[in-house]
Parts: C-alpha cells; structure tokens; sequence
C-alpha cells in the first residue's frame, strides 16, 4: 500500500444465507482517483459502495482506511471523512441553505465558517438564488444540485455516489454531468461513483472497475474498457455490440488474419494461429459507403437488413455472411445512401478490432 492509498481492501467476502454476494481478492482506491463501479444487474456494484461506505460490514476481510484497519465496532470516524449522494435526494424540509449546511453542523464546524462555505458551493452548484427556497419545491434536477452541494461542502476524503443522476431527464443529466466532472477535475476529489450510463464513464472516471457476480473482473482506465474488453459480459456492458465468432488462420508482420464467414479481417493483435476467437467491433468504428467497392483493409460488401432509430443517429443491421451492426449518420439516410435492401460496403480498421477467446 502506497502512502497515497485512502482505501485499501483485501479478500473482502460478504455472504447471505448461502449466497454469496461479493468476493473482492483486492482493491484500492487513490488519493484524487475517480474510480467508476460497473457492472450488470446483481454484479454487487451498490453492495461493495455500501461496504466502502461502512454503511454494511462483510462476513471477512479488511478493509483500510489511510492505513489503519477498520475497526467495525467504530465506524462512525470513518463515516465522517466521507460524503454520500444516492439517487434520491433526501433533503430536509427546510430551505436548500439549510440543507446544504446540516452536514458541517452535525459535524462541529465553527459557526462563523459555516455560511462562506456554503454560500461557495450554492454559487458552484448555480443554485444561489435557491438558498431561500423550501427543499420540497425544488425540481429533480435542483434537488440533486442541492444534494451534491450537501456533500461537497463538507469537503470529504472520499465522495461516493450512487447513480445520482439516474431519474433526471436527459438534458439535465447532461448538464449535472458536465458540471460535476469539472468539479472532480478541479478539485480532485477522491470519488468512487456506480452507474448504468456508460457514457457517463470517460467523464467522471479515471479507472473503471467491473464486478460481475460479486468478483472484479476487470480493472482498467476507461479507453481500455471500452476497446479492449476482456470477457463478453464487459463487451456487452460497454456497447460493443459485434461478436462475431472467427478463428486465427495466419499472421504477418504484426497483423492477425481471422476468418469470419466468408471474409478474411485482419486485427492488430498477439493471438496464436489456431485460436477460435469472438471479433469484438465497436458500431461507431464501422463506416458505410454506398454501393458496393473497395476502401482499404477489413473492407467488403454487404446488404442492409434493417435501418433502426438510436438517439440522433440510425443503427444498420448488414448481412455480410455474418450480421453486423453499426451507427449511420442522419445525411447517409436522408441522402438515401443507407436504407433498408441498400447495397452497401462496410470498412473499418485492424486497430479498432479486438479479440478475445471465443468461450470466454
């Protein structure tokens, strides 16, 4: 452990009745680190916060904070270096000042420090001119201003959040977004965050953590997890949505060739002849050109099967001897370059194609 080290955990377990919920050989988290906690359903991403938080205590294991081993019976120390947000905000009935200062009340900060700091965090957050305002009247998006702020003021070692924006609309997820990620960049915060919007990732976080059935399965910054994803659940969890079974059938020069269907697609990667592999292939690393022709390397023809809405774009679904789904901009629909029954040719990189064994 490292003297900048704030959490430290080591063969953590926590089991209920016979089930087993989580099973942490290792982790740590750094002074200034934004860690993201991902995973699908019933991984044990809000268990492990929970734990973290000393909010549930484990059936084994240590946990560290700062160096010390955490003493169970007093959690309370802990619990007061650090700040919580959860998906609901759970403001007092009073007004969003005195929401915001409760927590450096209860915590014995000297009266005369306390309106300086919350009148900063009001102004950070934009919501000054709400200090007067009852809690209840605020909207979805004003509450979780006035949670964020609730903690942030306290200045903590360790912020945790547990998708807290994950009931606002989107514009103004959007924009919490945006704001708490130049507040974790300015401040450098220590924060660990859960959540089920990806997208969210490369902005707040630094490191990525995926648990899936309470074990981490891979550790990594957020460019990796997305581009080289180790297993299918990660593939899955990031948008990887091309998993197209293939086998190594020769190299040369660095470059791998895998047969997949009836194509040859060459990938930049260390995997020996021989190998059943999955070709994992992001949509937005795909591009479609109209008719049927030659762009460079992993390039062939292919035929539209279905043209879908996905946000402010198009999803392709292509017949190429094996289905492949990428995004198409509005102009290639419109332009009726891309629609259903098209024929198209499809192109991508052998650097944007990642492989992993085939029954991982």
């Amino acid at each position: 452990m490292s003297s900048n080290t704030i959490i430290e955990v080591k063969n953590l377990n926590l089991t209920k009745g016979r089930k087993k919920i989580l099973d942490i050989e290792y982790f740590s988290l750094e002074e200034g680190e934004a860690v993201a906690l991902i995973g699908p359903n019933g991984a044990g991403k809000s268990t492990f916060m929970q734990v973290l938080m000393l909010l549930q205590r484990p059936t084994g294991g240590e946990l560290f904070f700062k160096g010390d081993r955490v003493d169970w019976k007093k959690p309370i120390a802990y619990r007061r270096r650090m700040a919580m947000v959860f998906q609901e905000p759970l403001l007092l009935d009073t007004t969003v000042y005195h929401n915001v200062a409760s927590g450096l009340k209860l915590r014995g900060f000297k009266v005369d420090t306390i309106p300086a700091r919350v009148n900063e965090w009001l102004g950070r957050l934009g919501i000054s001119h709400l200090a007067g305002r009852q809690a209840r009247y605020l909207s979805g998006g004003e509450s979780q201003r006035v949670s964020l702020a609730r903690a942030l003021v306290l200045e903590p070692e360790v912020l945790f959040l547990d998708e807290p924006f994950v009931a606002l609309d989107v514009p103004t997820r959007a924009a919490l977004t945006a704001e708490l990620a130049r507040i974790l960049r300015d401040t450098r915060i220590t924060s660990v965050f859960v959540t089920h919007d990806y997208s969210e990732v490369p902005l707040l976080a630094e490191t990525v953590t995926v648990l899936e059935q309470g074990r981490i399965i891979q550790q990594a910054s957020p460019r990796e997890i997305m581009t080289r994803p180790t297993s299918r659940t990660v593939a899955s969890l990031v948008g990887v949505e091309n998993m197209i079974p293939g086998k190594v059938v020769g190299t040369q020069d660095g470059v791998v060739f895998v047969q997949a269907g009836p194509h040859r697609i060459k990938s930049i990667a260390a995997v020996p002849v021989g190998t059943n592999v999955l070709i994992l292939l992001r949509p937005e690393d795909i591009r479609i050109f109209k008719g049927v022709s030659r762009h460079g390397d992993n390039s062939f023809g292919g035929k539209v099967s279905e043209l879908l809405p996905h946000n402010y774009l198009y999803k392709a679904v292509i017949d190429c001897g094996f289905p492949l789904i990428a995004f198409v901009n509005p102009e290639q629909v419109m332009g009726g370059e891309v629609l259903a029954d098209n024929e198209i040719t499809v192109q991508f990189s052998p650097d944007k194609v990642h492989l992993i064994g085939q029954y991982d």
